[in-house]
């Protein structure tokens, strides 16, 4: 497990690519798993129990559906596993920053510099979001960092647009 949490993060620091984890339906549904708690914690955090499954399951999904439409479409779908898991693996990783950041929130609203702190970190924990998915799609794909990131960044507003769509009340 510990050999595992070191592969995600070293993805998330640009120190190996998806190849380097192994090709297993068991990681992906585990990698799924943990995801889909962390995103649920979230969920909640910011919108309370209201269609917390549903919020959870459509982030899932869109994630899936776009990894996998990729891979498909160039002809990849062989590393749908391996791709899905650092996706999955990492998004897990980076959580715990989000939910603290979240957990920051309220106590932020009266102090100026803890608010600026917040804000500071909840921008750089998207980016590096959106660098860590470029990094796994451009590796994936063979392509460049600009394509990979470029990619991510069109999946990130476009999966904001679509979930605000399916949960108008707060997403």
């Amino acid at each position: 497990m510990q050999a595992l949490l070191k592969a995600f993060w070293d993805i998330a620091l640009w120190r190996r690519d998806p190849s380097h984890l192994p090709d297993s339906l068991v990681l992906v549904l585990a990698a799924a798993g943990a995801y889909a708690a962390l995103s649920a914690v979230q969920s909640w955090m910011l919108y309370g129990t209201d269609q917390l499954l549903g919020r959870t399951a459509a982030d899932i999904a869109l994630l899936v559906g776009l990894l996998w439409l990729l891979l498909a479409l160039t002809g990849r779908r062989r590393r749908f596993n391996q791709t899905i898991e650092a996706a999955l693996g990492t998004g897990a990783l980076l959580s715990p920053f989000v939910i603290l950041l979240l957990a920051l929130k309220e106590p932020a609203g009266g102090n100026y510099g803890l608010a600026l702190l917040v804000w500071a970190g909840s921008v750089a924990v998207i980016l590096w979001y959106v660098f860590v998915l470029g990094h796994i799609i451009r590796s994936a794909l063979d392509t460049g960092l600009f394509t990979g990131v470029g990619i991510a960044v069109t999946y990130v507003v476009a999966s904001a647009a679509v979930l605000t769509q399916l949960f108008p009340d707060g997403s």
